[in-house]
């Protein structure tokens, strides 16, 4: 289980700074639909959003394998046709 004192004492970052951090366009972090759609980690504080880069590469990391994975499934599909 996770330590609530780490959760709690990771800093928050603003859409422009995870960004920057994690090499992302700053529409995808600050347009709600898109955020919506990609299921990025945030966290509403009042009117502002904000987000954990620990969480949010972590995200990135889930996104790259997936693809990854679609990507074989897809090269062992056109192998299977093949034959």
């Amino acid at each position: 289980m996770t330590d609530v004192n780490q959760i709690l004492t990771e800093r928050l970052v603003d859409a422009r700074e995870a960004a920057f951090c994690l090499k992302l366009p700053m529409y995808l972090l600050t347009n709600p639909k898109d955020r919506q759609r990609l299921c990025l980690p945030h966290y509403r504080v009042g009117k502002m959003v904000r987000f954990k880069v620990s969480e949010l590469m972590a995200w990135m990391h889930a996104q790259a394998q997936a693809e990854a994975e679609a990507n074989a499934g897809a090269k062992a599909q056109g192998e299977s046709s093949d034959a």
